[in-house]
Parts: C-alpha cells; sequence; structure tokens
C-alpha cells in the first residue's frame, strides 16, 4: 500500500529515511538529512506546524528517541 509523503516548504517529509526531499525535474533531486545543519533547522520548524497528537508527530518524536 502505497503512504502519500506529506510535503514542508516544497520538500518532501520522509521520516523513515530521515530526510526531506525535493524534485526539480529539469535539474536534479535534492537530499537534506534531518541531522545536518540544515534539515534539523527544517526539522524544528516542521515539528512546529504539527499537531502534538498526531500521528506524523509521533513518527518524529521516535527519531529522536532512537
Amino acid at each position: 500500500m502505497a503512504t502519500i509523503l506529506p510535503t514542508f516548504k516544497g520538500y518532501t517529509v520522509d521520516t523513515r529515511l530521515h530526510q526531506f526531499r525535493k524534485v526539480n525535474p529539469d535539474t536534479s533531486i535534492e537530499f537534506i538529512d534531518f541531522g545536518s545543519e540544515e534539515g534539523d533547522k527544517l526539522l524544528c520548524e516542521y515539528i512546529d506546524t504539527l499537531d502534538k497528537n498526531s500521528e506524523e508527530f509521533n513518527r518524529i518524536a521516535s527519531y529522536f528517541l532512537s
């Protein structure tokens, strides 16, 4: 079964792979790992937009707890 991944600021948020991804069909695919400086900043901004009782928030919380 396919899962539709959330998007934030034009990036696809993949909690399984711990990445933000943005595809530009004309040039490339940009990958930003959650653990990078830029990824950490985006992740904090993204978390601020989430409902603290949502499944997505729980997936992100598990990233920090592992």
